[in-house]
């Protein structure tokens, strides 16, 4: 039960560091800062269930009903509108062609070698690309299906908060003998923006480099003929009260390498965010593992 607690104790102080931290609208730290007012009232924090707390949207997600016609229009109608990174997994999907075999998503499945990439075998982190030392590998969560998170980090959402599902994730994890652990798993059919973030402390202008491991589904969303693949996986890194950072990751169907590197602020304050977004209806299931972070050239563990 104490744990538990702490747990959610844990997880309350990040969530109020992240509307803190991204909330300031002033200040003259040489970097920009924006004003978030405008945001507010579409942030929700993502908090699990426990004894102790009926959680934050109440309940787990429920199915999502098929859209309509008329939001299938409304949806195609602002593709003109979408953001670069959306376009980029677009472009990537369909160059790809009808029928493309993966290794992680639909369509025949790719065998050895082909399965293998700078990083992973199949759906599996190697041992070999990925050494470690480790800020994060999600090996503990908190909370019941579809809202789980991990210890110490925030869960949150912009658009599809009700959706949207968290989740700890083994079917595409680490080589053994660490092959025990989990992904972070984040996961919708509807549109949505959500994430989770996590605070460090750093000496103050320090260099700072975080890198994760991102693998995005490659579902093959098609709708009257036409590709319907615009979601992508982001990390952002946010320096005290700058606004945050971000590098996208946009191809999907394999473990691939998310990378920033910032010089840390008067305060120390570093956060990493981990975030997926989807602008349409589409079976969007995004992976992150293996964070780490890196300050002044020295692994940092936390």
């Amino acid at each position: 039960m104490r744990g538990r607690l702490m747990y959610s104790l844990s997880l309350l102080t990040t969530i109020a560091l992240l509307a803190l931290s991204v909330g300031v609208a002033s200040g003259d730290g040489g970097c920009t800062i924006s004003d978030w007012s405008s945001w507010q009232a579409y942030f929700t924090p993502i908090v699990p269930h426990t004894a102790q707390n009926p959680g934050n949207p109440a309940g787990r997600p429920i199915p999502t009903k098929s859209p309509s016609h008329a939001a299938l229009m409304a949806w195609v109608n602002s593709m003109h509108l979408l953001p670069e990174p959306a376009l980029a997994a677009h472009a990537e999907e369909v160059a790809r062609g009808d029928d493309h075999s993966t290794i992680i998503g639909h369509g025949p499945a790719k065998g050895e070698p082909a399965s293998r990439n700078a990083w992973a075998t199949g759906g599996v982190l190697r041992n070999d690309s990925n050494p470690g030392p480790f800020f994060e590998t999600f090996d503990n969560f908190y909370g019941e299906t579809w809202r789980m998170l991990p210890h110490l980090w925030g869960g949150y959402a912009y658009q599809g908060a009700d959706w949207v599902t968290f989740d700890r994730e083994q079917v595409h994890k680490d080589e053994s003998p660490y092959d025990g652990s989990y992904s972070m798993k984040i996961a919708a059919s509807v549109p949505f923006e959500a994430g989770i973030s996590r605070e460090i402390k750093v000496e103050p202008g320090a260099e700072v480099k975080v890198r994760v491991m991102y693998a995005l589904y490659d579902h093959g969303g098609k709708h009257a003929g036409n590709v319907w693949t615009y979601d992508w996986a982001a990390l952002g890194v946010k320096v005290d009260d700058c606004d945050a950072e971000w590098v996208n990751g946009t191809v999907h169907g394999q473990w691939l390498s998310l990378e920033h590197t910032v010089t840390a602020g008067p305060e120390g304050r570093i956060m990493i965010f981990l975030q997926v977004i989807s602008p349409l209806a589409e079976n969007v299931n995004a992976y992150f593992d293996n964070v780490q972070v890196w300050v002044n050239g020295e692994p940092y563990t936390g």
